[in-house]
């Protein structure tokens, strides 16, 4: 059986978690949590502006990561954190099967504006459970983000271009017994900075718009996949045991296997 393959950006960075039970809006993918290694799989999804803040960088970034701070600085917080192994299903949204613990800032604004009011249905307020994620609870280890935007450089330290996506295969250790974990396969590397990807400059295109789909081609015609077992060392930045003009063109990434 083929394992399933996913890339982080396209198919999961920014989607809405929901609950199976009830279909409630928990939060957003902000980042995930990678645990390292020779073959460094996804551990978690990473939530909250103590996730997103790191990601999105520069001014905003310190602001969203800041105010929440400001907010919980008594309980030392970290990004709300939901092990792969509640999800339940990735689609266009990602499904968990159990509660999660409250962002950090979410939960301030709950428990001294909302709970406070008359009418809000609570009788003691800051009782509510999980509590919120704390940052001695979270084990240190990298983000994806971190690989996306890096440049990398091919086997004679020419530069390639920098990380767009990364692809991920479901092919890991087994986690708690009940699934794979998803495996950081491959890179998806692009010359230069051309915005969001949207997945028609890889494989075939399905059903997109042709002309869509004949513009963003052109515009990454030069893109290129690397599998994981070509990185010599990660860096920053990146680089490969292979030289540019020998790693799969992006369009062919769903043609044939990736690795």
């Amino acid at each position: 059986m083929t394992a399933r393959t996913l890339h982080a950006h396209l198919h999961l960075l920014d989607r809405q978690v929901v609950r199976t039970t009830d279909g409630r809006l928990l939060c957003k993918v902000d980042d995930l949590e990678i645990e390292p290694g020779d073959a460094p799989y996804v551990t978690a999804i990473l939530s909250g502006p103590l996730a997103l803040g790191p990601r999105v960088g520069g001014v905003i970034g310190r602001l969203m990561t800041g105010t929440t701070l400001l907010f919980r600085k008594e309980e030392d917080p970290a990004p709300q954190r939901i092990l792969m192994t509640q999800v339940t299903e990735i689609g266009s949204a990602v499904k968990v099967g159990t509660e999660v613990p409250e962002a950090s800032l979410e939960r301030w604004i709950r428990d001294h504006v909302i709970d406070p009011l008359p009418g809000s249905g609570t009788d003691d307020p800051g009782t509510r459970e999980p509590r919120p994620v704390r940052r001695p609870d979270v084990p240190d280890r990298p983000r994806l983000s971190t690989l996306i935007g890096r440049r990398v450089l091919d086997q004679d330290e020419t530069p390639i271009g920098q990380v767009a996506d990364i692809q991920l295969t479901q092919d890991g250790p087994l986690l708690a017994e009940t699934q794979h974990a998803f495996r950081l396969s491959g890179l998806i590397i692009v010359p230069r900075h051309t915005g969001q990807l949207f997945g028609y400059e890889r494989g075939p295109g399905g059903n997109s718009p042709a002309l869509v789909r004949t513009v963003i081609r052109r515009l990454h015609h030069d893109s290129r996949y690397a599998s994981w077992d070509l990185i010599r060392d990660p860096g920053p930045p990146i680089r490969l045991d292979r030289a540019r003009d020998a790693l799969m063109p992006l369009r062919e990434l769903f043609e044939r296997p990736a690795g």
